[in-house]
């Protein structure tokens, strides 16, 4: 029986398809055998039938020398004096006895003989017995009658021998190909999983990012222009206004660090793009910084609007 292909081994060898194919179809049978020509299939079947025969005969002859020999122990209602006799008729039967030695046992074998009926109906009466367990064995819920036992085990022992095989091996090929395409959607699904999460995930930090940045340049503007309107309106002292000086160049030193912080921020969102979801834990790291960073500035802000 050959083993189950994948079929993505035949699309790739279109040749090592055809001679499966040929192999499975013209050269061997499902059960595995070769397909002979039918002047040898003829020969090999009738010297398998006789093989049966004789199979059947010996079987025949065992089953009566070993339901025999244990006749005297399973029919209680056999005389006594039949026991031994039995018992040294079966022992000759199955060469136990020289031949030397069986003259001298005539005299049991007569006797024996004299009772064949009785010993046969006692035989009978226990290899009913044996065949309605058998009948028991083969259909526990509704046994088959005697006579149609032999017609059972030879179904029986065709499905177990030639129909189960031929089915199993089908259906292990159709499970075989079933597993592939269900491991195959396994891939697809996992890799469909790893992008939306990369998407999803790396995607939106670096927008909320890059909101967070252009929210932080608005406010810088918003407070920027508010001073000017507060100068032009309410002209303030000369030590404000050099103090003020000086804060405006600390806010433009601190925008052009924060300009470049930005710079390379976004530098490093694009290298975190493309670099996946290893760096998520950096990334919360410096958002962490950043944070603190705009807190700092919104303290500055907050002290200037109030005069400090």
């Amino acid at each position: 029986m050959l083993p189950p292909i994948d079929p993505v081994t035949f699309e790739k060898n279109p040749g090592f398809g055809i001679l499966y194919k040929d192999l499975c179809t013209k050269k061997l049978n499902l059960d595995g055998s070769s397909k002979l020509e039918s002047k040898k299939a003829r020969v090999h079947e009738e010297i398998r039938r006789n093989l049966h025969e004789k199979k059947v005969e010996r079987a025949k002859e065992d089953l009566l020398l070993r339901t025999l020999s244990n006749l005297p122990s399973k029919a209680g209602d056999l005389p006594l004096e039949l026991h031994q006799v039995i018992e040294i008729v079966t022992a000759q039967l199955s060469g136990a006895i020289p031949d030397q030695d069986r003259a001298i046992l005539k005299g049991d074998v007569d006797f024996f003989l004299q009772h064949i009926e009785h010993i046969c109906d006692a035989l009978s009466d226990h290899l009913t017995v044996i065949a309605s367990h058998i009948c028991t064995i083969a259909n526990p819920l509704l046994p088959p009658s005697i006579p149609s036992l032999s017609s059972t085990a030879a179904s029986l022992l065709k499905n177990a021998t030639q129909t189960s095989p031929a089915s199993y091996s089908a259906e292990h090929i159709e499970l075989s190909n079933l597993a592939y395409q269900v491991l195959n959607l396994h891939r697809q699904v996992a890799e469909t999983v790893i992008y939306i999460l990369e998407s999803t995930m790396c995607g939106s930090i670096a927008r909320a990012n890059k909101a967070r940045a252009e929210l932080l340049g608005n406010r810088a503007k918003s407070i920027e222009l508010q001073s000017r309107i507060h100068t032009l309106t309410h002209p303030p002292p000369r030590d404000f206004l050099v103090a003020l000086k000086g804060f405006k160049g600390d806010l433009e030193k601190r925008e052009r660090e924060l300009r470049d912080r930005e710079h390379l921020t976004r530098g490093s969102l694009a290298m975190y793009d493309r670099a996946g979801r290893k760096v998520l834990l950096d990334i919360a790291r410096r958002k962490e910084f950043l944070v603190r960073e705009i807190e700092g500035v919104w303290g500055e802000v907050r002290r200037l609007e109030g005069g400090e």
